[in-house]
This record gives structure tokens, C-alpha cells and sequence, in this order.
């Protein structure tokens, strides 16, 4: 795929000049402070065995030489302030993504080769689902069960079981599902994969389209509680979607928000925040 480069004026993004093939997919891939991890990222998405895509990438303030090599690179690069927020990187990347369908992709992780066409010809093949997702590597949760397809939203719910990089939605949703919420981040891929299910059939791809990497900066390790905090919000915004939409899934959204709620309780009583583990219970006490 051929494109025009053009640099604004503020410095800030780059190569935004109308693509000259038709634009499918766009992936955006956010990183911060990850230099090599995401050379081989990009690399990834330029081996794709589909031509009909954008590379948008999103740099969170980089200062290690992230931004100097990424401005080298056949890419839209959005620079944003650091925030450390994924929500507010990968919503920088939405409002410049012009593909009919869009994936996001973590810098310490890499597509396989036929990702973007396995996951396209999934939606193209079934009209009625919304967003398709793909096996992953490594998978130490494996379930022996089938993965879900069409109505996930209770599995989803019940776990999230889903990969950043491993979904493909449509761009057509994007006026009913929104941007990410920062206020659930670490946990706003789950709210965001919730949202998405709560309007939409899903598709599975039967095949391992990404290999993921845990890196020690990684979100999923984020320190002091946060993800606890992060999954509380994400189960409340969920058990009052479905007090007003979904009635056939309130008792279990309210079980997974009382899960939720205790797992909170006994971190906080491991770190003897006695304070905060009082308050987790009198939560559970009264979502009942």
C-alpha cells in the first residue's frame, strides 16, 4: 500500500495523506518507552498477508528514541503527552483510523502473518457479527470449552477472555460503543470488549493470530491495586447496563461484581488496608 506523506504543522502527526488503495483495516498499535519491542510490533503488522490496511501509531511520550525511529517508518505517528493511560493513547488512534474495520495492537506483541485477513474474512463472512477475535500464544488458561461466538456478552462477563490484538470490530459501531473509558483502564480493553458485545455478535477465528508478551511495564502488572480499582468499575458499569438493558443477566453481573468486590477486599486486607478492605465489604453488602 502506496501513501502520501504529509506533515502538519503542529509536529505531532504524520504521513495523514489520503492512501491511494482502498484502506480495510486500520491497526492501532500505542507504546511508550519501547524502542526495540516496538520495531519488531511494526514489523508484524508490515508482514500482513493483506496490503489493505494503515499502520497508526501512537506514541505516549516517548524519550528513549521511540518517536525518532517511528518517524522513519511508512506510518500515521500521533505523538500524545505521557499519560500512561492506554484508553487515552489508543482514543488519539481512533480519531485518525479511516479503515471500514479496526484492530489495536500492544507494542510487545506481534501478529502473525495472516492476522488482519484471517479475522477480515471472518466479519466479511458473517454480516451479522460485529467484531471477530482469534486465538493467542501463550494461552496458559486454555479452556477445553468451545470459544464462544455470536451473543458473548455473559461469557465475556464471567471472564476476559479476550486479547488485545486479537479482535477486529467494525468502525461502523463506533457511534454506539464510544471511545475507551480511562477511568477503567488498566481494565479498559474488558469494558471496551463488553460494550462492544453488548451491541453485537461476535465471530471466533479458530486459528493463533497473535503472539503476546508480558512485559515487567506491562499494565496487567500494575502496581498498588489498580487493576482491583480498574475491575470494580468495569463490573459496576456492566451490572447497571444490564439493570437497564439486559434483565436476563442481572443476577450474574451482580455475582461478578460481588467477585469483583472481594477480590478487592482481600488485597487490600493482604496490604493491611484495613480501612479500604472495611469499605470492599460494605460494598458486597449492599449489592446483595
Amino acid at each position: 500500500m502506496r501513501l502520501r506523506t504529509d506533515v502538519t504543522g503542529v509536529g505531532s502527526i504524520r504521513n495523514l495523506g489520503p492512501y491511494e488503495d482502498p484502506t480495510v483495516i486500520s491497526v492501532i498499535l500505542t507504546t511508550y518507552e519501547r524502542r526495540e519491542l516496538v520495531e519488531s510490533a511494526l514489523a508484524s503488522v508490515f508482514a500482513q498477508t493483506t496490503a489493505a490496511y494503515e499502520a497508526i501509531v501512537v506514541d505516549d511520550g516517548s524519550t528513549d528514541g521511540t518517536a525518532e525511529f517511528l518517524r522513519q517508518q511508512p506510518v500515521h505517528l500521533v505523538s500524545v503527552p505521557h499519560s500512561g493511560n492506554p484508553a487515552v493513547a489508543r482514543n488519539a488512534g481512533l480519531d485518525r483510523a479511516r479503515g471500514d474495520s479496526i484492530a489495536f495492537l500492544d507494542s510487545d506483541d506481534t501478529l502473525r502473518p495472516t492476522a488482519l485477513e484471517d479475522l477480515s474474512a471472518a466479519l466479511q463472512a458473517d454480516p451479522a457479527a460485529g467484531f471477530a477475535y482469534g486465538d493467542y500464544e501463550p494461552d496458559p488458561a486454555r479452556s477445553p470449552l468451545l470459544p464462544p461466538a455470536g451473543d458473548i456478552f455473559d461469557r465475556l462477563l464471567e471472564s476476559d477472555f479476550l486479547v488485545t490484538g486479537a479482535v477486529l470490530f467494525r468502525r461502523s459501531l463506533l457511534g454506539a460503543v464510544g471511545r475507551l473509558d480511562p477511568n477503567c483502564s488498566p481494565a479498559e480493553d474488558w469494558d471496551y470488549w463488553l460494550r462492544l458485545a453488548a451491541q453485537t455478535a461476535a465471530v471466533h477465528v479458530a486459528r493463533t493470530v497473535i503472539d503476546i508478551g508480558i512485559t515487567a511495564d506491562s499494565v496487567s502488572r500494575a502496581p498498588g491495586g489498580s487493576m482491583y480499582a480498574a475491575n470494580l468499575r468495569v463490573t459496576r458499569k456492566a451490572l447497571n447496563w444490564c439493570l437497564q438493558h439486559r434483565p436476563a443477566s442481572i443476577a450474574l453481573a451482580r455475582r461478578i461484581h460481588r467477585r469483583s468486590m472481594l477480590a478487592s477486599a482481600r488485597y487490600h486486607w493482604h496490604r493491611r488496608a484495613i480501612a479500604q478492605t472495611v469499605r470492599d465489604l460494605a460494598m458486597v453488602a449492599r449489592v446483595g
